[in-house]
């Protein structure tokens, strides 16, 4: 008291929060509309693009599972897991893509991560860095799920000033670079014009193989 700092606001992005957020779009029918807002086409073709067929798939914070289902519908023989900490989102899904075979489960990626068996082939997080309050640790536990040799897709705004209280950092090319440089020797970036008021933007890589016992070594 009296130093004149301001303290932040309390972070909106909860279970309950989000549990919330997709009830109301499922009760009233947004979530199967062909006019969906979180239906970012260009984007999610722009990701589908870097799957091989035949890729173990995990989408992490996968929400309405707008992207596992295309990946299956379009991939159909990559095997999708898709986590989210959203009970509700996770439930409708599997009740949705039962014929689909999409292994929908409610994880919290802020911490459950690690407890998910085996590497997958693509590791993809979309539209939610910017949400996170420690997004370096999550795309760290992220990669440790990724095969070295694998594709790691992140999306996210691009470097805007949304009057968004779900979003908690924003993220341009430098800072999402410098994110990232320590998993690959190459970070790809792909922007897109505005599908409505802002920008975003696609970082890819391919996972640095991991040394061999002589290199690490040195």
């Amino acid at each position: 008291a009296g130093s004149g700092a301001m303290s932040q606001p309390a972070n909106i992005n909860t279970p309950d929060y989000w549990d919330g957020v997709y009830r109301r779009e499922w009760e009233f029918s947004q979530a199967d509309s062909s006019s969906y807002a979180r239906d970012y086409a260009p984007i999610h073709e722009a990701i589908l693009s870097l799957i091989p067929d035949g890729s173990r798939v995990l989408d992490v914070a996968c929400g309405p599972g707008l992207l596992c289902r295309k990946i299956r519908q379009q991939r159909p023989a990559a095997r999708v897991v898709g986590v989210d900490f959203c009970s509700y989102a996770i439930a409708r899904n599997r009740e949705r893509d039962r014929s689909l075979g999409i292994d929908y489960r409610c994880l919290d990626i802020r911490g459950g991560l690690g407890s998910l068996e085996g590497l997958f082939d693509v590791v993809t997080m979309c539209e939610i860095l910017e949400h996170l309050e420690e997004p370096e640790a999550v795309v760290a536990a992220a990669m440790t799920r990724l095969k070295p040799g694998g594709q790691f897709i992140l999306t996210c705004p691009h470097d805007d000033a949304i009057p968004d209280p779900e979003h908690l950092r924003l993220w341009g090319h430098d800072e999402l670079f410098h994110l990232l440089a320590a998993y690959s020797a190459t970070v790809s970036f792909t922007h897109f014009p505005p599908p409505y008021f802002h920008l975003w933007m696609m970082a890819s890589l391919t996972k640095r193989p991991e040394p061999t016992p002589g290199e690490a070594a040195r």
